[in-house]
């Protein structure tokens, strides 16, 4: 958007509830306040009663049952506000009065009804929201308040969406104040009651302000000429609420200033007992803007009398975003922003520099977009203003979007979303992060229509006569079509030749950050030259037109490129491609790791490596670099398998021999951060024979050939630093009475914490109580093996983590091979929460169970869709997404419909040899 800066330079103060929330938040009940501080009189109002003058005071008590009492103080005996749920009431006092509030016991504070302007000094691509909206993240479902100044509720921007409208607006005719709401009074509720194009506002053109926050948190500029695209929630819906009063006086305005438009407190106070009334009757509210304020605070001001409010609002699941102010401050904010509950927004530049105005310091929790922002303004028009008044609604439009993604997160949940996935914006004194929304919630959506995407390898498919080529197919949710990525596409350096078995491994991130999912293809059987299987892996990006319509792919060979991928040389047998595993870290950087099991490191031969990239880093790790876990042995294949969240990485190497014991097996975890020596940090390195990993190193039981992981929130103090990870190992021989079952199969959850501690989770097979099944020679149980975090930001629990174990060897009944899954909880003993999917069961997997079809073998996960590939079913393989509800027995959600992906159905080309081999 062109953004010219405005002529008029005001601050507007929004609370924006998107930081980090200190336990200062502690929910406050509607009658009860806090313990009575020794003086709870602010010292200042002395000043304001000498020579017998009067202040106008918010009376915060210890209960409602101490505001008559208060109320009694005020010169003429009566409050001229009180509040239906809230112990505080507001007053016009005289030096007696304060005396009086002073000496009775059940007054908390005693603060100045301050009148404060907006937060106006004189975006949304910056913040990702135009991205996380093509992707189906509006907000919709959610409601988002605005404290301001009216708005232009039948401005096209808005669409009919503003729902509620309310004011509170004081006449105080000694003062040359007067009310902005539409009949006059100092409270209406109802249509029209908050429109700033009719009444007071309409006559004095003092209320263009809330407008044109509105219209940043959640206008929709869809079909509108000369319209911003869109605000931060275009889908969201308004309430309106007029805060504001009209000044007369250059006393309260400035010089040549009056008249203006001032807010008070107690109109303030008032307006978010609204919000909180409104959000307890069922209306489904996220967010409360207040771009407003004054005032320089170094420290927290929770003796204000709105904090009791907020903490109510907090509690209720509602934030309070509120702008930082204007001044320029390098350690302070205005007021309410001080508030330590609420959310606190200072204002940057679209190239992330901080906008010259904007107050900053330890009190502030975000930073957002707030330097020449154009949204609406009243007469149905739009213009540039500048402010952390602009700032404050992205952060309010951000609540709405990322409820929607997250309908159980928590205000404190959300505000770490944000602050997570935000770029770091330091400063002197202080280091706050800028919100990025569209690194927040993900979904696989190559084509940016908000509609979830599948895409399927088929090694053994035939491409243009060159059998076992291989094809990946990608299915567009919502009936899109389908597509066909091969290597004959033109853009890739490497044709499609026989055997090279291309989408044999998947994974999918937004490599290039421009909000389409990009694929990531392992094609290890490449011949690169004369060397067969030397492997070879291509990003394919995702564009509106779908994967691979827009920018040339990214072809990654051993020997070409950058850093070690340039300096590896291809060797035939490498395998380069083997395994592959992309994200984002919490920092959302993507990152991609490539396994190459084959590595020959000198002379050892298959000892195996993987390469690490992600910006500009492009590093080669394997056991011979410091700090690894083990050396690195011929034949440990190291980069068999690879998994990461977005905390730690784990490479597993099943070939490591552990003493003479051949193919025991072992895993690496690491760590995104670099070390001195330039990799990703190692951790520790694991295997059977570690004390704290059940069983013992066996030869043949290849612990680590498969591999999954996610980040884990241990409990709702804590942040998102953890991993949980599963290593399987299906030649895991198990003793049954007084034999054993070779190949039986076993899995073990770990976790390890941000601090770099590896603890197991759980011990997992055949022949645990409550696994179920029997333990039988070649069940292969661990052989794939894949994990989900439903819930990411949230305390894992029961209903949020699911670990799925493929048991391909699984004979049910006569039917040899049928093969099946299971599920559990990542941590303790199996129980109740596990199930069994086979197919024709109470899953849903659609088919009856088929010899050799080896369902478990080939499977894949996102947060919502669990994907069971068969590529052995009849005649070219299938693909089936099932929802998680349906894998789980309903312990994780709702079952649901089944999807089937075959061949010859559905658009796709009735072709194939292995469809359903990866799938994601």
């Amino acid at each position: 958007m062109k953004r010219p800066i405005w002529s008029t330079v005001v601050t507007a103060l929004i609370a924006v509830t998107l930081g980090a929330v200190p336990a200062h938040a502690a929910p406050v009940s509607a009658a009860t306040a806090t313990p009575t501080p020794a003086d709870p009189v602010d010292p200042a109002l002395q000043d304001e009663v000498t020579d017998g003058g009067t202040v106008r005071v918010n009376v915060v008590t210890r209960s409602r049952a101490d505001l008559p009492a208060a109320a009694r103080a005020s010169e003429t005996g009566k409050a001229l506000q009180t509040l239906s749920t809230l112990p505080v009431t507001t007053l016009n006092v005289d030096k007696a009065g304060l005396e009086e509030l002073a000496a009775q016991p059940g007054v908390v504070s005693v603060t100045e009804d301050v009148a404060v302007p907006p937060t106006l000094d004189s975006t949304i691509p910056v913040v990702g929201a135009g991205k996380t909206a093509a992707a189906g993240q509006t907000g919709a479902g959610n409601v988002v308040a605005v404290l301001d100044s009216g708005v232009a509720v039948k401005h096209p921007f808005f669409g009919n969406r503003v729902i509620t409208e309310a004011c509170f607006s004081t006449n105080n005719s000694a003062s040359g104040v007067t009310s902005l709401c539409p009949n006059g009074t100092e409270q209406q509720e109802g249509a029209g009651a908050a429109d700033a194009e009719s009444g007071p506002c309409a006559a004095s053109g003092l209320c263009s302000h809330g407008t044109h926050v509105a219209g940043i948190a959640a206008g929709n500029g869809q079909g509108l000429t000369g319209a911003p695209k869109a605000g931060v929630a275009p889908g969201a819906k308004i309430i309106a609420i007029q805060v504001f009063s009209k000044f007369s006086t250059e006393a309260s305005c400035g010089v040549g200033k009056a008249p203006c438009v001032l807010s008070y407190s107690s109109d303030q106070l008032a307006a978010l007992e609204k919000v909180l009334l409104l959000r307890q009757a069922g209306t489904p509210v996220v967010a409360a803007n207040m771009s407003l304020g004054g005032g320089q605070y170094t420290t927290a001001c929770d003796t204000d009398s709105r904090k009791v409010a907020i903490d109510n609002l907090r509690a209720a699941g509602v934030a309070t975003v509120i702008s930082a102010g204007n001044n320029a401050y390098t350690d302070a904010v205005g007021a309410p922003g001080c508030i330590s509950s609420a959310i606190t927004v200072g204002s940057t530049t679209d190239d992330d520099q901080l906008s010259s105005f904007t107050n900053r310091g330890p009190l502030l929790d975000v930073f957002a977009p707030g330097s020449n922002v154009v949204s609406s303004v009243p007469g149905n028009g739009y213009a540039s203003y500048n402010g952390t008044s602009m700032a404050a609604p992205h952060v309010t439009g951000a609540f709405a979007v990322l409820k929607q993604a997250y309908p159980r997160a928590s205000v404190s949940e959300l505000e770490s979303v944000l602050e997570t996935s935000g770029k770091t914006i330091s400063y002197t004194g202080a280091a706050t992060p800028r919100i990025k929304l569209d690194l927040a919630p993900r979904i696989t959506d190559f084509n940016g229509d908000g509609v979830q995407d599948t895409v399927v390898g088929d090694p053994k498919a035939t491409v243009g006569g060159d059998a076992d080529a291989g094809v990946v197919r990608v299915v567009y949710g919502g009936g899109k079509g389908t597509a066909e990525i091969s290597q004959d596409l033109t853009a890739v350096s490497e044709g499609a030749e026989p055997g090279d078995s291309f989408g044999e491994n998947l994974a999918t991130f937004d490599h290039d950050r421009d909000g389409y999912t990009d694929l990531v293809v392992g094609v290890p059987a490449e011949d690169v030259g004369t060397n067969t299987d030397a492997g070879s892996a291509q990003v394919f990006y995702g564009a509106a037109g779908g994967l691979s319509t827009g920018k040339a792919p990214l072809n990654l060979v051993q020997g070409t490129g950058a850093g070690s991928i340039l300096s590896s040389a291809p060797e035939a047998g490498d395998r380069f491609g083997a395994a592959v595993t992309a994200g984002h870290t919490t920092a959302g950087e993507p990152y991609l790791v490539i396994g190459v099991p084959g590595e020959d490191l000198g002379t050892v031969a298959d000892a195996g490596s993987a390469h690490y990239l992600r910006g500009s880093v492009n590093v080669a790790v394997h056991q011979d670099k410091p700090g690894m876990g083990g050396a690195a042995e011929a034949g440990d294949k190291f980069g068999s398998s690879v998994a990461a969240s977005a905390n730690h990485l784990v490479i597993g190497s099943p070939g490591e021999a552990i003493g003479t014991l051949a193919n025991a097996g072992g895993v690496q975890i690491l760590k995104h951060d670099l070390s001195a020596d330039g990799i990703p940090a190692p951790v520790q390195g694991i295997s059977q024979d570690d004390d704290f990993v059940s069983g013992a190193s066996e030869a043949g039981d290849q612990f680590g050939a498969s591999l999954a992981a996610v980040a884990y929130v241990p409990s709702a103090t804590s942040a998102a630093t953890d991993t949980v990870f599963a290593v399987g190992s299906p030649g895991e021989a198990l003793a049954v009475g007084t034999s054993t079952v070779t190949q039986a199969g076993a899995v073990q959850t770990f976790r390890v914490t941000g601090a770099g501690a590896v603890t197991q989770a759980a011990n997992l097979n055949a022949e645990v109580e409550n696994v179920q099944g029997a333990a039988e020679a070649g069940d292969k149980f661990g052989q794939k093996v894949a994990l989900a975090n439903l819930a990411p930001h949230e305390p894992g629990a029961a209903d949020t983590l699911v670990l799925a174990v493929g048991i391909p060897g699984e004979d049910l009944g006569t039917t040899a091979d049928a093969g099946a899954v299971q599920t559990f909880y990542p941590f303790g003993a199996p129980g109740d929460t596990d199930f069994w999917v086979e197919a024709g069961n109470a899953s849903g997997l659609v088919g009856t169970p088929t010899a050799g079809h080896a369902v478990g073998n080939h499977l894949g996960a996102t947060a919502s869709r669990f994907y069971v590939g068969v590529p052995n079913t009849a005649p070219y393989g299938a693909a089936q997404s099932l929802p998680w509800g349906n894998a789980t027995g309903g312990r994780t959600g709702a079952t649901g419909t089944v999807t089937v992906h075959q061949p010859g159905q559905n658009g796709l080309p009735a072709a194939g040899g292995g469809f359903g081999w990866a799938i994601g």
